[in-house]
């Protein structure tokens, strides 16, 4: 890599199953414009995603894993019945990409870290020390779907509930500056123009030649309404916590499965990932402030939050007023 400075980049990747490929399209774009990442994060997906390039796998490398990857390719019988599946068959195939099944975090000459959540406790845990590929299993074990993951004496799930973005796991690992990449869920409902809803007899859903609906659907909408407490708790831990610049990739009604839209997914986040080309490069090039302003900034950052805390009513609405919409405001 060139151009590389003094200042370190840290880069925060979000979850989000199959949305998490556009993370590939922004690495794509910062390794064309020569700007070197320092350290990253991620969590689920986006754990995979750090984890992978931390140990140099060649982007186009996990592109190509990405888009010739089905969820068959993944799914493997969960002998203990802690999920539907298990993790053989990824721990396999990230062997096979990493070259071996022995890789630490402790050989990655990028600093990575992944979270996850520990389901018997509710704690968040950062994995940075020990094998790469269980982190990994861990970081991506989606609750329901895949086993929790037997790590460290714990047993780790996915750890998006706690911290999908993980922007202040970044900054703890010395980035001077950070850029978060997230992919939220995005669903559109609408029914189209003269469209009508139709009632649909249910074997109708599970015919192989249906193509009135699409089978996916009720599990996005399941994701996307689990999501609004992910979302609450990334917007607290960001407020706290911000990013120096955030790119969020908004892909309407793609869920976490695999697909037919992965090329589709990682060109948005080649797009997204352009048009702040500008932004990216200035996160690398341009001088810090000295450390005497930055600390006086980040102490007013903190009086100003207790400030505005205390002018809340006795019993606040939480996460507030602006998120309550009423029916007759909408009507």
């Amino acid at each position: 890599m060139k151009n590389r400075t003094d200042i370190k980049l840290g880069v925060a990747f979000s979850g989000g199953g199959v949305r998490g490929l556009a993370h590939l399209g922004v690495l794509q774009v910062l390794e064309e414009a020569e700007i070197p990442i320092d350290a990253v994060a991620g969590t689920s997906m986006g754990g995979i995603v750090a984890g992978l390039y931390a140990a140099e796998v060649p982007v186009q490398e996990i592109i190509a894993f990405g888009q010739e990857t089905g969820f068959m390719d993944l799914a493997s019988p969960d002998r203990g019945l802690r999920g539907l599946f298990g993790h053989t068959k990824i721990a396999a195939l990230l062997a096979d990409l990493l070259g071996t099944k022995d890789l630490a975090f402790e050989d990655l000459n990028t600093p990575a870290a992944v979270v996850s959540a520990d389901v018997e406790t509710g704690e968040l845990i950062i994995l940075d020390k020990g094998p790469l590929i269980p982190a990994l299993m861990a970081t991506s074990a989606v609750p329901l779907v895949f086993s929790p993951v037997r790590h460290q004496g714990r047993w780790l799930v996915d750890g998006c509930v706690l911290n999908n973005l993980p922007v202040d796991v970044v900054r703890r690992m010395g980035a001077d500056r950070v850029l978060g990449v997230n992919v939220p869920p995005n669903v559109n409902l609408s029914l189209g123009d003269g469209e009508e809803e139709k009632e649909l007899p249910l074997w109708e859903l599970f015919r192989l030649d249906n193509h009135i609906r699409d089978w996916k659907l009720p599990f996005l909408v399941a994701e996307a309404s689990a999501a609004f407490t992910v979302r609450i708790v990334n917007q607290t831990r960001l407020t706290l916590c911000p990013p120096d610049l955030l790119l969020e990739i908004h892909l309407p009604n793609v869920g976490i499965f695999p697909n037919d839209d992965s090329a589709d997914i990682i060109r948005a986040g080649r797009w997204i990932a352009t048009d702040h080309l500008k932004e990216l490069v200035k996160l690398k090039t341009n001088p810090l402030p000295p450390r005497w302003w930055r600390r006086l900034k980040s102490t007013w950052f903190r009086v100003r939050s207790a400030w505005t805390w205390l002018q809340e009513s006795e019993y606040p609405l939480y996460p507030g007023e602006s998120s309550l919409v009423s029916v007759a405001s909408r009507a």
